[in-house]
């Protein structure tokens, strides 16, 4: 008997994203709707990317872009609708990151882009001169002996031991009055961990992102040098106290911003200052009336869906396992265990160009499991994609 259990190594997506501005009563004489843009990065793939109107334009000092759509003409009448739509290809990638791998902490390199950004206080929503921040990081510092990674992880355990999960979809708030509230959404408790690393001069940043079912969240991430960005999901340590999210993204939602307080011009040389730029932005003049309505809408169409690895030709002592080549994968990781997965009995890597491989030396009438891994190079860092089990017993 062979039964298959999957987790998805990744996801790939036609996403469909618009603002409908709705005119309920209005003489209009502009209006202004601002999209973010998807970028490639760490944790996705973007492609053909378009859109229905505008322009697209980069947020000052960030890797962040946005689209604007100024119009002055043709605009909606009473009662009519207009809608501006981003269209584009996915594919967001987990990562289970083992820390054990980082050999070495290598000290920053206080001049680089990378650093000057991710430690700067900004305004105050990242505010290292909060005497609580000040209080609890040194406190942590002191424990960690003033190592990285220790104290990163430290952090992650002090926000989900010590605060909760309050006040879901009211956008990204001061760190004073979270703190003061003991607690927020995921964005929120990101920020929490955001500004303890940068106290202690560490890069870090909110990673902000909308799933395909419309859905928000927000985890963090911290920098590494020469190594690259490690995700922490403080909130899904709220949700799973088991659980260890530290080097770990589910995958599951598309970045649409790295970091929070970003300007962005709603017309030319006018600048607005957004905490978080997530969903959409607009704006609307008119030489009577007072109401537009908006309908956000983001809808992802699953595009590549992963295929269960197969097992075959099993005898009394070997089997063959094969399966299809996974997107974003640079080699596979095959582990073979005896009596459902008690007990390790074969560790192999093979090139992702490869999708089958031989295993032996097994016992006969015995139950195994295969785990397939598959394994993504991000910058300097192994990442594990989520694993594909298979369960089968020799002849």
């Amino acid at each position: 008997m062979i039964t298959a259990i999957t987790l998805n190594a990744q996801q790939s997506y036609e996403i469909t994203n618009s603002l409908t501005l709705k005119n309920q009563d209005c003489e209009l004489t502009k209006t202004t709707i601002i999209l973010p843009v998807p970028q490639s990065n760490n944790y996705q793939e973007v492609a053909n990317f378009k859109y229905s109107s505008g322009e697209i334009l980069d947020i000052e000092n960030s890797q962040n872009q946005y689209l604007r759509d100024l119009k002055s003409l043709a605009l909606p009448s009473k009662g009519d609708i207009y809608s501006l739509t981003e269209n584009f290809n996915i594919t967001l990638y987990p990562m289970h990151i083992d820390m054990k791998q980082f050999k070495k902490i290598y000290p920053y390199n206080t001049q680089s882009e990378i650093y000057k950004r991710y430690t700067a206080n900004k305004g105050e929503y990242i505010d290292t001169g909060n005497a609580r921040i000040k209080e609890i990081s040194d406190n942590l510092w002191n424990e960690s002996k003033g190592n990285i990674i220790d104290y990163a992880r430290r952090c992650y355990e002090h926000v989900g031991a010590n605060y909760k999960y309050l006040n879901p979809n009211t956008g990204i708030h001061e760190i004073a009055a979270i703190l003061s509230a003991g607690g927020g959404d995921c964005g929120n408790l990101a920020s929490i961990f955001v500004n303890l690393l940068r106290a202690k001069q560490i890069p870090a940043r909110h990673i902000v992102t909308v799933r395909p079912n419309g859905t928000f969240h927000v985890w963090a991430d911290f920098y590494l040098e020469k190594y690259g960005w490690i995700p922490v999901d403080a909130n899904m340590k709220l949700d799973h106290p088991e659980g260890d999210y530290f080097g770990y993204c589910r995958g599951d939602g598309i970045v649409m911003s790295e970091d929070v307080c970003h300007p962005v011009e709603p017309e030319p040389g006018q600048t607005f200052n957004t905490a978080i730029l997530q969903n959409f932005l607009y704006w609307y003049r008119c030489s009577a009336g007072t109401k537009v309505m908006t309908i956000h809408h983001i809808e992802g169409k699953p595009i590549q869906l992963p295929t269960d690895p197969v097992v075959s030709d099993v005898g009394s002592s070997k089997a063959t396992l094969e399966w299809k080549e996974i997107k974003g994968a640079t080699n596979y990781r095959i582990k073979l265990y005896e009596k459902n997965g008690k007990a390790l009995m074969q560790t192999k890597n093979v090139k992702a160009t490869k999708t089958h491989i031989s295993l032996k030396n097994m016992k006969p009438m015995t139950e195994y499991t295969i785990q397939l891994i598959p394994i993504r190079q991000v910058e300097n860092i192994e990442t594990q994609m989520n694993t594909y089990t298979v369960h089968f017993k020799t002849v």
